[in-house]
């Protein structure tokens, strides 16, 4: 594992996972090599593969604020769109595909994707799970460590505001997120252990190189994980949004809480006593049920809702958002919650496009490219 980066300013990057549709079917398409192929070389540095042929990566560069963060991921997005078209191919952000046969996707062919294909098998071949994923930087190892562990309490509520996958293999699954149950079958991808120190996580990393588990460090696929080379928490609970505008609000949280409890690191407060079995619960009821859930609070075994948790998560966050200058995005947070998650907006659609997915999917392709919702 490489060294710690530190970064003595909470930046902000991301990383958005985009589907690659047929403007007329609304069908997948597994055309990333001619994407890939046709992208100017500036622009290319910053598009990835991901495990299968009918999706893409996008990634930013780091920014000081929310502001900056958002206009590069819309200016992404349409540069990405206006290569794809001369393919005739569309761009979708969504945290699932609601109809295309997962069984007929083939998967990139590089050495790692053809380990994860080869030692995960059936539950690799049905990832059709978009997701976003959002860096902060921190100064230290052991402040990213402090911050891990805090936010767990934070990330079935977060999973709940961004959910976008209600549909999946053609029929509404009943979960808000379909992705998470997707993803979550594969190892080592919810919560990381409690480590108590940085070594320690290194000395687990090491163990299970020896033992065969895990090729890299990358392979540690937990919902938040420190990214060493980057010197970031990085946060991969959400649902792909459709909306930029809400990618802007989930920054603006991840930012400002990360900034909050390494304050509170570096001014010796002690770890909060979350309850493991209650996270765990929290967490199926927020990929189940959503906003509207009732949950017991890991640390104060009080019953409240998801939208409550998340409610207070923004109290916690405006002092560091005012001076994040995030504040605007942070108030759109709270208009999220009244509002819906994109899986209750989608839900919505479907009914309004009298339950055709085939259209419910090109109109999340026009969404995807309007930036002023």
């Amino acid at each position: 594992m490489k060294p710690f980066k530190k970064n003595d300013f909470p930046t902000l990057g991301i990383e958005e996972e985009l589907h690659l549709i047929n403007p007329e079917t609304a069908e997948l398409m597994s055309s990333v090599n001619e994407i890939m192929a046709l992208l100017d070389t500036k622009f290319r540095e910053r598009v990835c593969y991901e495990l299968l042929q009918c999706v893409l990566e996008t990634r930013t560069g780091a920014y000081k604020t929310v502001v900056e963060l958002v206009q590069e991921a819309a200016n992404g997005r349409t540069v990405l769109a206006e290569s794809c078209k001369k393919l005739n191919v569309n761009i979708v952000a969504a945290g699932s595909h609601p109809f295309s046969d997962w069984k007929e996707q083939p998967f990139v062919d590089s050495e790692h994707y053809r380990w994860v294909r080869d030692n995960h098998g059936y539950i690799a071949h049905r990832m059709l799970a978009f997701g976003l994923h959002i860096h902060v930087g921190v100064k230290s190892e052991e402040a990213a460590i402090y911050v891990m562990n805090e936010m767990r309490r934070w990330a079935y509520p977060l999973l709940a505001l961004s959910a976008n996958s209600p549909y999946y293999d053609g029929v509404d699954t009943g979960l808000v997120s379909t992705r998470a149950h997707l993803f979550h079958s594969m190892p080592r991808t919810k919560f990381a252990p409690p480590f108590k120190s940085f070594p320690e996580l290194v000395a687990y990393y090491e163990k299970l190189i020896a033992a065969g588990d895990i090729t890299r460090p990358g392979d540690l696929w937990w919902i938040i994980r420190p990214q060493p080379p980057l010197g970031t928490v990085e946060f991969r609970i959400f649902d792909m949004p459709t909306s930029v505008r809400r990618i802007g609000a989930l920054a603006a949280l991840i930012q400002s809480a990360v900034a909050t409890y390494q304050d509170s690191f570096f001014a010796g407060e002690p770890v909060s006593n979350l309850h493991a079995g209650y996270l765990e619960e929290n967490w199926w009821k927020a990929m189940r049920y959503g906003l509207s859930a009732k949950i017991v609070e890991p640390e104060t075994e009080e019953i409240i809702t998801i939208s409550e948790q998340l409610r207070r998560l923004i109290e916690l966050t405006v002092p560091k958002a005012k001076e994040l200058h995030a504040e605007q995005h942070l108030d759109f947070a709270s208009t999220m919650i009244e509002q819906g998650s994109e899986s209750d907006l989608q839900r919505v659609l479907y009914k309004d496009l009298n339950g055709d997915l085939v259209a419910l999917e090109k109109e999340l392709a026009r969404k995807t490219l309007d930036f002023s919702v």
